[in-house]
């Protein structure tokens, strides 16, 4: 539905910005109410850190390096952070930072630097607001994700392939008083966030190092080698020559997984319930990237008229999704209840468990060494995938039922953690929206309201 929207030629933006969306009336409804409140701009509060690594070679090996997609769990997570990728340019940030995504603002790619990340190289995409006088500016994490602010970024953007809004309209962007007068609740509400989510993330490690224990994995020799040979029997069996498939790490890993005879086929089917877009009838949307390494799945809400091709499978809660794209880098997530009838992606496999509980598959196909094997049976170069058959004959052992058991509530604590995590974020964000719409006091009474 097209929108008509006349302005006056006086009130064009810096540069005689003569860019429509520009001038969309919900922009300019909330730009007007936030110059309004004479409230501090952002770069009162924030400076924006430039420091870069220029080169390859300045990007130490010991500090985690981000993407853009890392932004959207809010939060950093050691997890996510990428392995492949250590040549362009990046920027160096700071525990208590704050990133914005300047690329897609509709992707909400906004996060805060956590204590438990004292520095990292992130991508140079992203806008970092690094806290004047050490004064805590958790607050603008969920100011930024408000609806309000997002309106404005959202119609800020150039740009066709890849729209971007400027930083100084961020910078300048002011803030409500009414936001500064709740920012110490604020503070504390993303602190808890990140505890939670640090905890979340210890109790899923705790969980997939008791499940490497039981299988025997920590005692393996692992050992590289040099020099190792292999019988053409065992060449013609396995129908492949590579060197690596035949490595004694790698045949050890086979034999240990290998002990009680089964493999995934044996513990779970493939589920392929096929999707068909309509239009007029959205549908929440599943795709590798929204995979966290929480093993949890995030989505986005897509028009049936704009549903991609991959768009193909419908997922059920207790299916276990893998993607089968690269991967080495575990991305593995539990569908849960409030997610029946969801749709992903057909880059994943989907899994339904049938002899084994969906918390110790998923956990499985996380393992390390698991992973390790699953990259072994990738075809390709540029997109190394591993198809669902290969997926279905990998081996795999299962411990006794009361270590199954203690290790899938370990799993279930883990995403119980991460739910509070976002409960509370959403909080947050839900109040900023108050204290703009309404005041201070109506935001402290639903934040009250909220805590009892």
């Amino acid at each position: 539905m097209g929108v008509w929207h006349i302005v006056n030629f006086q009130t064009l933006f810096a540069g005689l910005d003569l860019s429509a969306e520009h001038y969309h009336p919900d922009k300019l409804h909330w730009l007007k109410i936030f110059r309004a409140s004479n409230g501090k701009a952002v770069g009162e509060v924030a400076r924006n850190s430039r420091n870069l690594t220029k080169q390859s070679a300045t990007l130490s090996p010991t500090l985690p390096v981000f993407d853009l997609g890392a932004g959207s769990r809010h939060v950093l997570q050691r997890g996510d952070a990428i392995q492949e990728e250590r040549v362009s340019t990046k920027k160096i940030v700071e525990a208590g930072d704050i990133l914005v995504s300047r690329l897609r603002s509709y992707l909400r790619q906004v996060a805060i630097v956590p204590v438990n990340i004292p520095k990292a190289n992130v991508s140079s995409e992203f806008i970092v607001l690094r806290p004047i006088n050490r004064v805590a500016i958790a607050f603008l994490l969920p100011f930024i994700l408000s609806k309000q602010v997002q309106t404005i970024l959202a119609w800020s953007q150039d740009g066709n392939e890849h729209p971007r809004f400027h930083e100084k309209l961020l910078l300048e962007l002011q803030i409500p008083p009414a936001i500064s007068a709740i920012s110490g609740r604020l503070n504390d509400l993303v602190d808890q966030v990140d505890k939670l989510l640090f905890t979340a993330s210890e109790i899923l490690t705790g969980a997939e190092a008791m499940l490497n224990n039981a299988l025997g994995l920590a005692d393996l020799d692992l050992t590289p080698r040099l020099f190792y040979e292999a019988r053409f029997a065992d060449l013609s069996t396995a129908a492949r020559l590579d060197a690596e498939y035949f490595t004694p790490r790698t045949q050890n890993i086979i034999a240990a997984l290998s002990r009680d005879g089964r493999a995934i086929a044996d513990v779970a089917n493939p589920a392929k319930r096929h999707f068909k877009p309509k239009p007029g009838q959205p549908f929440n949307y599943i795709e590798i990237a929204d995979l966290t390494v929480s093993g949890i799945a995030e989505s986005k809400s897509i028009s049936g008229e704009e549903a991609p091709s991959r768009a193909q499978w419908i997922v059920k809660p207790g299916d276990i999704i893998t993607s089968t794209v690269r991967p080495i880098r575990r991305l593995s997530a539990m569908i849960l209840p409030e997610q029946r009838g969801f749709v992903c992606s057909s880059g994943f496999a989907v899994l339904q468990p049938k002899d084994v509980e969906p918390e110790i598959l998923l956990t499985y196909l996380r393992l390390p060494l698991v992973c390790e094997l699953l990259d072994l049976k990738t075809t390709a170069s540029m997109y190394p995938a591993i198809s669902t058959t290969d997926l279905l004959r990998i081996p795999i052992s299962l411990p006794d039922k009361q270590a199954r058991q203690a290790i899938a509530e370990k799993v279930r604590e883990s995403f119980g953690a991460r739910k509070r995590a976002k409960i509370i974020l959403d909080t947050a964000k839900r109040a900023v929206e108050i204290a703009i719409e309404e005041s201070e006091v109506a935001a402290l009474r639903f934040l009250k309201g909220e805590r009892e």
